[in-house]
């Protein structure tokens, strides 16, 4: 049972929210929406006909462009650093894709056989190599590959799950979750799959979503340690480890602000999933929406001013963004695509 539900909070209530099954023309959903470095654009994902591709909007002219255009789906879009690529996960050929499209105008593809359970990949800071998963070699191993060089490397090796794979805001360490323990906890490792650190301990239970503070020195999670969901606070090395949220709903998905300080969660303590922040300094917690839909996949802009997140509220899934406090609700109105 424990399981089980570990597998529905992880896949669907986190930040890495499940995917959706493509809509009519009637009921489009858009899902996935990933801030451009900018703060000019987002990308996103929709299904315009029977399947999901990749577009981007110009959120000053409202311009759509589609950056992807495939009969089978494409979803979880990550801007590189620089702002020049979308990479994005992709079902295509009767095998899954890591897919790298210039922003703009050019495309380069790179196929990843048997890549199951795909997911947002994750770019250097340099945008040079891409970190992400796969199951081509039978069980779930983590991967960097360098686009420049086209060279692929194995960076884990085992009989476990290894998943969820983050560059540091250095670059020079690499986040991600593993079950080699028997359960999924924390982990660290070089780029070049050296010195595979283990930060935290909990044998009974579920350490999820760990996430870089901007400046690299602390690692937000949740865990389910104490029984339920709560948010955590740890320095880089795994030490002086502080419990933020008790309650005895769930708390998951923990996205630094620019600050450095200030936290963005999705949490049911009210009944349905809506957005919340906490001040990591003080534990002092701010509610931002509170509506009976789901709200999550939620995501500061590069400036730290506004939250961009996925709702179901009015019906299919939509892409909304509101001021860093909760005020300026609005929905991104998508009107034509190029």
């Amino acid at each position: 049972m424990k399981q089980s539900l570990v597998v529905l909070i992880f896949l669907l209530l986190s930040s890495k929210a499940a995917v959706c099954q493509p809509q009519n023309s009637d009921t489009l959903s858009y899902i996935h929406p990933y801030w451009s470095p900018d703060g000019q654009h987002i990308a996103f994902a929709t299904a315009i006909e029977d399947n999901f591709d990749i577009f981007s909007i110009n959120l000053r002219r409202k311009e759509i462009r589609q950056v992807s255009s495939h009969p089978a789906n494409d979803y979880y879009p990550a801007w590189s650093p620089n702002g020049n690529y979308i990479a994005y996960f992709s079902e295509r050929e009767r095998e899954q894709y890591y897919d790298m499209r210039h922003a703009s105008k050019k495309s380069e593809q790179f196929p990843i056989s048997s890549a199951r359970d795909g997911d947002l990949p994750s770019w250097s800071p340099d945008s040079q190599n891409l970190l992400y998963h796969s199951s081509e070699d039978g069980d779930m191993e983590i991967y960097l590959r360098n686009y420049r060089a086209k060279d692929i490397r194995k960076l884990t090796s085992n009989e476990a799950t290894d998943v969820y794979p983050f560059f540091s805001p250095s670059g020079k360490d690499i986040l991600f979750l593993t079950d080699r323990d028997g359960n999924f906890e924390i982990y660290t490792m070089e780029p070049d799959g050296r010195n595979q650190t283990r930060l935290t301990y909990s044998p009974h239970s579920y350490e999820v979503d760990p996430v870089w503070s901007p400046d690299g020195e602390k690692i937000a999670f949740s865990s389910d340690r104490n029984d339920n969901f709560d948010l955590y606070v740890m320095d880089k090395d795994g030490s002086n480890q502080r419990q933020l949220t008790t309650d005895p709903h769930f708390d998951l998905g923990p996205q630094w602000a620019p600050d450095g300080h200030t936290l963005l969660f999705t949490s049911n303590r009210f009944g349905s999933f809506d957005l919340f922040t906490i001040d990591i300094r003080n534990k002092t917690m701010k509610q931002l929406t509170a509506h009976s839909a789901k709200d999550y996949y939620a995501s500061w802009s590069p400036n730290g001013q506004e939250i961009l997140f996925c709702s179901d509220r009015s019906g299919p899934d939509e892409i909304y963004i509101m001021n860093k406090d909760g005020t300026d609700l609005r929905k991104i109105k998508i009107n034509r695509y190029q």
